[in-house]
């Protein structure tokens, strides 16, 4: 599983302070984030998950995601928003932290098991304090490690 670049979160990925009013707004300007995607694309792919259940999981966190057929890698991107944005996360809460996938349309493992890492590093309450902290795109994109994969 390979992403764009050596990290798993590159610090040009890191919206450090968005001013977003809604759901919508928030995950464009993510999208716009990434320059070799187009970001109407990127924003369908992600608004067509968010029809089928809000991809907020609580403590402030959502982790919207979706695929793309002619991607050739995952990408990530993430946003911190300071008041909050209303994402009908499961526990009603605003949401501050935003962790954006996106992954080809054929990569049902790889897809998976980036979701699963995102929610393990974000469930960590000291890691969701430090993203809220931080002061720059460095220090939050150092708190995603990329996976590391097991010998075959």
């Amino acid at each position: 599983m390979n992403t764009e670049q050596q990290g798993l979160v590159p610090p040009e990925r890191v919206l450090l302070d968005s001013s977003a009013r809604n759901k919508r707004a928030l995950l464009a300007e993510m999208a716009e984030l990434l320059p070799s995607i187009d970001p109407n694309v990127a924003l369908e792919a992600l608004l067509a998950r968010e029809r089928l259940g809000s991809t907020g999981i609580g403590h402030g966190v959502a982790i919207p995601h979706g695929r793309i057929s002619d991607l050739s890698v995952p990408v990530i991107v993430v946003a911190r928003h300071g008041q909050g944005v209303n994402f009908e996360a499961i526990d009603d809460k605003p949401v501050h932290i935003v962790v954006l996938l996106l992954v080809p349309g054929d990569e049902d493992r790889a897809h998976l098991e980036l979701l699963a890492h995102i929610a393990r590093i974000l469930q960590d309450e000291d890691i969701r304090r430090h993203m809220m902290e931080a002061s720059n795109a460095e220090d939050i994109s150092g708190l995603f490690p990329p996976i590391i994969q097991k010998a075959a």
